[in-house]
């Protein structure tokens, strides 16, 4: 499964981060997750990018979370961590104790350490809802536009491969 975000669609509302709090804070989802704490991490953030000059402004938003990597850096010598049959990658809240290194393994920063319970945590995709029969995360539930979607990637095969082709030719064009 994956994560899909059309940026166009999202208005900033920051529905995903709030209902992300909403799901993890003092909330234990064992054994994929313990509390989140109520400050410091954004397992779901919305971004904002502000660029022109007034009267002529212009504010693009990115929801930003795990990636849930194909092949995910912090699983590389890190048994407390493991991608699920569905995608999904998950802490080991227990057997990631201590494991602050876990940490730094992340290339894009999505991976949070909790002073309090001595454990790295980030987006579990709401795995427990998943296997409870939800068909989607919080964060997807609660988007109002469809800018945030989930599911089976084969059925996002062609955005997807329109959205490689977009950055490429954007790369492109910058280099050239």
């Amino acid at each position: 499964k994956v994560f899909v975000y059309d940026l166009d669609k999202c208005n900033g509302c920051h529905n995903c981060q709030i209902v992300c709090k909403d799901e993890h804070v003092d909330n234990e989802w064992m054994p994929y997750a313990m509390p989140q704490p109520d400050t410091g991490q954004f397992w779901c953030k919305v971004e904002e990018e502000v660029s022109g000059k007034v009267p002529h402004v212009r504010v693009n938003y990115l929801p930003v979370q795990c990636n849930h990597c194909d092949d995910a850096p912090c699983m590389k010598g890190h048994s407390a961590v493991k991608k699920r049959d569905d995608g999904l990658v998950i802490i080991d809240p227990v057997e990631s104790k201590g494991q602050r290194d876990i940490v730094d393994s992340c290339p894009y920063g999505h991976i949070y350490w909790n002073e309090e319970l001595e454990i790295p945590q980030k987006c579990t995709g709401c795995a427990h809802l998943l296997d409870d029969g939800w068909e989607v995360p919080r964060c997807v539930d609660a988007c109002c536009t469809g800018a945030l979607r989930f599911g089976e990637e084969s059925d996002f095969a062609d955005e997807l491969k329109d959205a490689e082709d977009a950055l490429r030719e954007a790369q492109d064009a910058l280099e050239g």
